[in-house]
C-alpha cells in the first residue's frame, strides 16, 4: 500500500559498521564469514565479505549454496556497552526467499555467543520491513526476496559483537535451495526526529545524468549515463518480490528523489550535545541529539543512510539510502535555547 509520500517523524537508520570502518577504528579483520563449524570459511562464488558492507546494496555477493549454515559476525572492538549500542539491522537485495534462508541474530559480549541475547527472537524485535517469524523460535523468514527490517530495545550491554546466522528452513545440515545473495548489511542506532518536519516539504524527482545536443538540422539527441540506480540480484531497487518478473524494468522507479524540510522549535538538548570535546560518552558520542548521532555518525556527506519519511511505517516505498545534499550541519536560534534545523537529503545508490 502506498502512503503517497505523507511525511510523519521521520527516521534515519545509521550504521555502525561504516561509520567505524571510514575513521579507521573496525578493519576487515573485525569481520568474519564461517560456517557452522566456526572454522570453515565460507565459500563466495563471486564478491568478497568487505563488499556486504560498502553500502552499496547493487554491489552484491554470491555465497554457495551448500555452505549449508553459516554466520557472519562483527567485532566492534568497544570494551564499553555505550559505544556498541544498537537497535537495527537491515539486510539489503537478498534472495533468501529464492534461497529458502531463515534468519538469527544475536548479540553478546563473547565472541562465542555463549550468553547471547537472541535480537531474532520473537518479542524481542520489531518485523518492519519483510521479516515474518518462523516456525522454529528465534528465527526471521523473509516471505519474498528484496530486503529485510528490523528493529529492537536499544540494546545497551553484553553487546560487542553481532552475530548473524543464515541457515535453510529445513535445518542446519541442508544446502540452501539456491545461492545466497546479500547485497548489503546494515547494522546500528535509529535516529528519531523530536516531530514532524513543518509545513513546505519540497520532494523532488530528479531524472540527473542525462545531457541534450542538437544536430547541425536542429534535431535534439538525448545521451543518458543512467536512469536511476541499478537492478538488484533479483528484485528492481527496494521492492519485495518473489515472482520472475521481479526485476522487469516496467517494475522501476527510475530518477533521484530529493526531500528538503524544516525542523522548528527544536530545543538545544535536541540538537546539540552537552560537551562536543567531553571524555565520557554520555557528553559526546553517546549523546541523544541530532549533532553527534546523526551528522557526526555520517561524517557529513561521506556516508549513506536509510532512511523513512514516516518512523512507524511498514510500507516499503516509504524508505530507501540517502546522503546529505550539502556538506555542512546548519541550525538557526529563533529563541532562548530554541533552535530551526534545515535537512535536506539527495537518494543515493
Amino acid at each position: 500500500m502506498s502512503t503517497y509520500n505523507r511525511f510523519g517523524t521521520p527516521r534515519a537508520f545509521v550504521d555502525l559498521i561504516s561509520y567505524n570502518l571510514a575513521h579507521g577504528w573496525s578493519a576487515l579483520a573485525n569481520i568474519t564469514a564461517l560456517q557452522d563449524d566456526d572454522s570453515t570459511p565460507v565459500t563466495f562464488d563471486s564478491g568478497s565479505i568487505i563488499e556486504m558492507f560498502d553500502m552499496k546494496p547493487s554491489n552484491h555477493v554470491v555465497i554457495d549454496a551448500d555452505n549449508q549454515q553459516f554466520y557472519i559476525q562483527y567485532d566492534t572492538e568497544f570494551g564499553s556497552d555505550t559505544l556498541a549500542e544498537s537497535s537495527f539491522l537491515a539486510i539489503l537485495n537478498h534472495n533468501l526467499d529464492d534461497a529458502n534462508a531463515v534468519i538469527t541474530i544475536e548479540i553478546d559480549d563473547s565472541s562465542s555467543m555463549a550468553s547471547a541475547t537472541k535480537i531474532s527472537t520473537t518479542g524481542n524485535h520489531t518485523k518492519v520491513i519483510n521479516a515474518a517469524a518462523n516456525d522454529s523460535a528465534g528465527e526471521i523468514d523473509p516471505a519474498t526476496n528484496g530486503w529485510t527490517l528490523i528493529t529492537w530495545p536499544t540494546q545497551t550491554s553484553d553487546n560487542k559483537y553481532l552475530r548473524i546466522t543464515f541457515a535453510e528452513d529445513g535445518g542446519s545440515g541442508q544446502d540452501f535451495d539456491a545461492d545466497v545473495k546479500i547485497g548489503s548489511i546494515l547494522y546500528g542506532e535509529i535516529v528519531d526526529w523530536s516531530h514532524p518536519p513543518q509545513q513546505g516539504i519540497t520532494t523532488t524527482v530528479d531524472y540527473d545524468g542525462t545531457t541534450l545536443q542538437q544536430s547541425v538540422g536542429g534535431s535534439t539527441y538525448a545521451n543518458s549515463t543512467h536512469f536511476g540506480q541499478p537492478n538488484w540480484a533479483t528484485t528492481v531497487p527496494w521492492n519485495l518480490n518473489a515472482s520472475a518478473t521481479s526485476d522487469y524494468s516496467f517494475n522501476r522507479r527510475y530518477g533521484r528523489i530529493n526531500h528538503s524540510m524544516q525542523f522548528s522549535h527544536l530545543t538545544d538538548t535536541d540538537v546539540f550535545a552537552p560537551n562536543q570535546h567531553g571524555a565520557t560518552p554520555s557528553d559526546w558520542f553517546d549523546s541523544d541529539n541530532l549533532h553527534s548521532s546523526f551528522y557526526q555518525r555520517i561524517l557529513g556527506q561521506h556516508l549513506p543512510f536509510l532512511f523513512t519519511i514516516d518512523g512507524t511505517s511498514t510500507t516499503e516505498g516509504d524508505y530507501g539510502l540517502f546522503r546529505l545534499a550539502n556538506s555542512g550541519f546548519s541550525s538557526t536560534q529563533v529563541a532562548h535555547r530554541v533552535w530551526d534545523v534545515a535537512l535536506d537529503i539527495t537518494e543515493t545508490w
